[in-house]
């Protein structure tokens, strides 16, 4: 009897969207976390920012999202190591912003579990420093109790140089090629569209 009400339980915890539901990022968000890995050969480098915008939307068996990462806000731990950063790398000025538009976001045919962290198949676009180049993050959503809050996370490589952007002579072994980019951001729902639970599909 046990058994079968947990197994209850879990099934009516499974949501799949009917209708699409939207999940919006907003800025200065506490459990949002997009962050750099620098590993060079004489310095780890680690940039962070809680500076993160756009929205996710979800349907019944796919979605789509965009999100944009204020640059300027990136903190290293240095000041002068920052600016230098926002000044001579990723020019800030210029190209204030990182954008990633989802171009594909396969959900399971089950729909997504509150509560549970599940992989799902992402393709997009990433745009820096003027250039777009497409991407494949390994990315993870946890759908919050009620649908209320839809977690993303997201890891993947950038080659600085497939983004023009330059390293200076001085810079070639304390900052890497390849930077490790880790997106952790937690979107709220905007309660647009009805869930509907699916019970033993």
């Amino acid at each position: 009897m046990k058994k079968l009400m947990l197994s209850v339980s879990l099934l009516a915890a499974t949501v799949a969207f009917a209708d699409p539901s939207m999940f919006t990022v907003e800025p200065g968000n506490a459990a949002t976390l997009v962050q750099f890995k620098s590993q060079a050969t004489l310095e780890t480098v680690v940039g962070k920012t809680r500076t993160a915008t756009g929205f996710v939307e979800l349907g019944d068996s796919a979605g789509r999202s965009e999100i944009h990462v204020d640059l300027a806000s990136l903190k290293t731990g240095i000041s002068k190591r920052d600016q230098d950063m926002r000044d001579d790398f990723l020019q800030t000025k210029q190209y204030p912003e990182a954008v990633f538009t989802v171009t594909q976001l396969d959900l399971p045919q089950t729909g997504l579990t509150e509560n549970t962290r599940t992989r799902v198949t992402v393709k997009g676009n990433l745009t820096l420093h003027g250039t777009t180049r497409e991407v494949e993050p390994e990315t993870y959503l946890t759908l919050g109790t009620g649908s209320q809050t839809l977690r993303i996370e997201s890891a993947f490589v950038v080659k600085l140089p497939d983004y023009n952007i330059a390293r200076p002579q001085f810079l070639l072994l304390r900052l890497a090629e390849e930077q490790n980019i880790s997106v952790d951001i937690t979107a709220v729902s905007e309660n647009r569209g009805e869930t509907t639970r699916r019970s033993g599909q």
